[in-house]
């Protein structure tokens, strides 16, 4: 029985290991690299929903949306309410430029999860990206107030580009980064995604 829980402990720190490696090859965008340090991983934790989240996202990042698409499926399997696999699902729909299914889910996502910031930004770059919806648009970040997220600053930003003024949404921008540093990452990625910060500097 010792010996079984020390293997148990083992394959846990090979498993942790792997994904601490696998995460530092995918933010250097060496792709294969991340899949292959992740395996470790999911041969000790293959029903892991940061696993299967983490291989869905290094998939994603090489346009296999529809292995993907399996890897958040299987994590939402394992964790119905682990958040990052029902934000990334969501997000494979605009990156695959489905753009009607990609709103309605971050719509009902923001339902259920009416007080998260990221939902709402996510939501908002769709719309403001498609025109769609400029009711709903308001209603999105509508306080004078920024909260405690970069979302606030970033949403400022976003509606600054729509209105072709870059200048006003680099302001947002260096001061949602003075203030928040490396927690304005993925937000800064969704605005690249959304492509409102292009072809306007």
């Amino acid at each position: 029985m010792a010996f079984r829980t020390l293997n148990a402990q083992v394959s846990g720190l090979d498993a942790d290991a792997a994904m601490r490696a696998s995460l530092d090859a995918l933010e250097q965008k060496n792709y294969q690299k991340a899949l292959s340090d992740l395996r470790p991983a999911l041969q000790f934790r293959p029903e892991d929903p940061t696993v299967l989240n983490l291989k869905g996202a290094i998939l994603t990042k090489t346009k296999d949306y529809a292995g993907a698409r399996l890897c958040y499926e299987s994590a939402l399997k394992a964790s119905p309410r682990f958040f990052p696999a029902s934000y990334n699902l969501g997000a494979l729909l605009a990156l695959q430029q489905q753009w009607d299914s990609a709103i309605t889910y971050f719509r009902n996502l923001l339902i259920d999860q009416p007080n998260n910031e990221l939902v709402e930004y996510k939501l908002l770059l769709l719309l403001l990206a498609r025109n769609a919806d400029p009711e709903l648009q308001k209603r999105l970040f509508d306080s004078p107030t920024p909260s405690n997220t970069p979302a606030w600053y970033y949403a400022s930003a976003a509606r600054s580009y729509k209105k072709g003024d870059p200048s006003k949404a680099s302001q947002y921008i260096k001061v949602a980064k003075s203030i928040f540093g490396e927690k304005t990452e993925i937000f800064q990625e969704e605005l690249d995604e959304s492509g409102l910060n292009q072809n306007k500097q």
